[in-house]
């Protein structure tokens, strides 16, 4: 067996041996459940090619771990400059029905979209969205108010967010007749 072949067989088998630890790692991380294997596949793709700068005493899976972390860092970083521009989206849609009155064209209906998009999310997920926007507390004041800790309620936050504004895209297209 040359070199390449031993090389081949010896990452399938760090593969083998580490990969659902790897992925409950990222997991762990604050990934959402259909990120984790991309971001899991982007790991061993890094592991794969930088397979030569691993050095030889340590654990395979603490290398793993560490490139985990720096992918889920950067996806985090890239995802939250996403999030923020669909909370904008929200957040003009929301001004926009503020500033409407009943005889606002549309008014009504997009009224309606909200209301029910916002009916869809979880009582934890409207209350923590009253908390935030509506007394305007940050991720330590709600922890102080409910029984989460403050990373909790960010990535909660970020996961309604993110609901909202498919929901508000979808039910928008549907309306107008794209989807």
């Amino acid at each position: 067996m040359d070199q390449t072949q031993a090389d081949s067989a010896e990452f399938e088998r760090i593969l083998r041996d580490t990969q659902d630890r790897v992925r409950a790692y990222i997991a762990g991380l604050g990934a959402g459940r259909d990120e984790v294997d991309d971001l899991a596949q982007d790991v061993y793709v890094a592991f794969h090619r930088g397979w030569s700068k691993m050095p030889p005493d340590i654990e395979p899976i603490r290398w793993l771990k560490g490139i985990a972390r720096n992918v889920c860092m950067n996806h985090f970083r890239r995802t939250k400059r996403e999030k923020a521009h669909q909370f904008e989206a929200i957040a003009d849609l929301l001004s926009q029905s503020a500033a409407a009155t009943d005889d606002t064209p549309g008014f009504e209906a997009a009224f309606d979209r909200l209301r029910d998009c916002l009916a869809a999310v979880s009582e934890k997920g409207r209350k923590l969205l009253a908390l935030k926007y509506e007394q305007n507390l940050n991720s330590k004041e709600i922890a102080r108010k409910t029984s989460m800790n403050p990373s909790a309620i960010r990535m909660t936050l970020l996961r309604v967010r993110d609901s909202l504004y498919r929901c508000l895209t979808r039910a928008t297209e549907e309306a107008a007749g794209l989807a």
